[in-house]
């Protein structure tokens, strides 16, 4: 039991600086996949013009720039399997950029929502409204997102599929969680970085782990309309353990159906 828990602090480490997870039950080398860039069309059936770095790029600029895009629709979960124990989180939510967003959750069967209206917090459980000094949990479905560019020059693109009825272009990365750690900027995972060498654990679970993520852009609009990274970790003399984190983008421009709750709404429901 005691190594289960160190794997799963190690797990909840390394997915809270991805934002969203993917793991696949795969044997064989668990290596960077190899790019199809720039590939003739003789020796890949799907041809990638650009670099999945360039796409995640763009689709980052459109996100923060192109009118089209500041408010959405978002949906997904967060399912971790322990042994043979599954706890799924649910969200779903608005966001409306440069003012703020909202989320209905349901996370170790708590129901709650939580509101974020220009600098104020609000917090939603048990039917009562209290404000949240601190953001509880990372939210903003794009918050994150950057620290995969360094990571997607290696994506492989993959073969147009629909998404929520949008033609999307999907792009996956596979690597192990030692080559995550290696070759992210994100600096949520300093702490861990420090430890390596110290403990021996720690770089056999980071060598022998599973990590997928795959992005997939719209065709015609060049925005993230799902993303899923999937992780999995070996738990010595006790099998695997994982996190499958998937949510989708959705009615980007949606600016009749989505409205967040002005902060008077809340506050006179506020406890404190």
């Amino acid at each position: 039991m005691r190594k289960a828990t160190k794997a799963w602090a190690l797990l909840a480490a390394i997915c809270t600086a991805s934002l969203l997870g993917g793991c696949t039950y795969e044997s064989g080398t668990k290596a960077f996949a190899t790019t199809n860039f720039d590939q003739k069309p003789d020796q890949t059936t799907t041809v990638q013009t650009e670099s999945g770095a360039e796409w995640l790029k763009t689709a980052l600029e459109k996100g923060k720039t192109d009118k089209d895009a500041q408010t959405y629709w978002y949906k997904g979960y967060v399912k971790n399997t322990i042994l043979s124990r599954t706890t799924t989180s649910m969200f779903n939510g608005a966001v409306i950029n440069g003012k703020g967003y909202n989320v209905d959750a349901r996370i170790a069967a708590q129901p709650y929502s939580y509101y974020r209206i220009n600098d104020k917090r609000y917090i939603k459980a048990n039917e009562q409204f209290v404000t949240a000094p601190d953001e509880p949990l990372a939210f903003d479905v794009l918050k994150g997102f950057e620290d995969w560019l360094p990571l997607m020059d290696k994506a492989v693109q993959l073969p147009e599929e629909k998404v929520i009825g949008v033609v999307s272009v999907p792009f996956q990365l596979k690597m192990t969680g030692a080559e995550w750690l290696k070759n992210s900027q994100s600096p949520l995972f300093e702490p861990l970085k420090k430890q390596l060498g110290e403990r021996p654990d720690l770089d056999y679970i980071l060598k022998e782990s599973t990590i997928k993520t795959t992005f997939w852009f719209g065709k015609e609009d060049r925005l993230i309309h799902q993303y899923e990274t999937w992780i999995i970790l070996p738990l010595p003399e006790a099998g695997t353990m994982d996190q499958q984190v998937m949510f989708n983008l959705l009615k980007y421009g949606d600016t009749g159906g989505i409205h967040i709750k002005e902060p008077e709404e809340v506050e006179k429901y506020l406890l404190y």
